[in-house]
């Protein structure tokens, strides 16, 4: 599966399905008429009516441009403990073979570049050889967001826990320790093609991270919008939005430009085909699906 933005290849890198989030927990302003009003077109490729269960995409884009390789986010990684959450602990996937099909061994990659430090968006910076973490992609240079890592830093620094901690310390750290993280301004640009823009919410520092390449445009927005159930109802947040009023301004302001210019929308979670167009409706956005290959349809 590969979609085309101008000059630029985009594929998305999939690791696993997860299938442990409740629908009414994770969207806390979601109600069970909600679900009833959605249900033929999430179920079942984005939603479990048996389980309630929301079924959200762990992928990585892998993005060829002017002959380099970038990475964005990466995923939740293997061998990783994650406590409070028992569905990314200690996985053992083939996120690296599936990598390789699409062309790049991990020796080929660029650019890392990760929107936000979540532990979901950052695991396979890393890999466990003989007990240590090093980095996975030896001669990418890791792009993070200086607001975020100052966050999280910070967290870690007062000896904060929980499974994004966990991730700081066994794939970021060891990136910074390696000397392989070249940390950013939120306006920062790569390549001269990716556009680094504050979107901020979810996480203090998240960033999203706009692919401009001719006419083209398309947006990587790892979880300002986590589900398409939030195109339609964009004033949804999820749980874990550190500041849901931020969030929900984010999310509108970035539908609306995706909108705006035709672009592309490469989430962070969506099931495939994983990329959509957005149009404005309403009060809200509607969204439609890429086909596969022969890029935008």
């Amino acid at each position: 599966m590969r979609f085309r933005v101008g000059a630029a290849t985009v594929t998305p890198i999939v690791e696993m399905v997860d299938r442990s989030f409740d629908m009414l927990r994770f969207f806390p302003l979601a109600t069970e008429a909600d679900i009833a009003a959605n249900l033929a077109w999430m179920a079942p490729h984005h939603f479990d009516p048996h389980t309630r269960r929301l079924l959200l995409s762990m992928h990585s884009w892998l993005v060829e441009v002017g002959g380099r390789r970038i990475l964005v986010d990466g995923c939740v990684g293997n061998d990783k403990r994650r406590d409070a959450r028992p569905d990314w602990c200690t996985l053992s996937t083939a996120f690296l073979d599936r990598l390789a099909e699409a062309g790049a061994a991990p020796e080929a990659i660029d650019y890392v570049l990760c929107t936000h430090l979540h532990a979901d968006h950052v695991g396979w910076n890393t890999r466990l050889v003989d007990g240590r973490w090093v980095p996975t992609f030896p001669n990418a240079t890791y792009v993070f967001g200086r607001r975020e890592h100052a966050y999280w830093h910070a967290e870690h620094a007062r000896g904060a826990g929980g499974p994004h901690l966990q991730a700081y310390r066994d794939s970021v750290l060891p990136i910074l320790e390696a000397g392989r993280a070249l940390i950013v301004d939120e306006t920062h640009v790569l390549e001269g093609v990716l556009h680094l823009e504050p979107a901020p919410g979810h996480t203090p520092g998240h960033v999203a991270v706009w692919l401009r390449c001719g006419p083209e445009t398309a947006a990587f927005t790892g979880d300002v919008v986590h589900h398409p159930v939030q195109v339609l109802n964009p004033d949804w947040n999820c749980m874990g939005c550190l500041d849901p009023p931020a969030a929900a301004r984010t999310r509108r302001r970035l539908l609306a430009e995706v909108a705006r210019t035709n672009g592309v929308l490469f989430p962070g979670h969506f099931m495939a085909p994983h990329a959509v167009r957005i149009a404005e409706n309403g009060d809200g956005f509607a969204f439609r699906f890429l086909c596969e290959d022969a890029g935008p349809a």
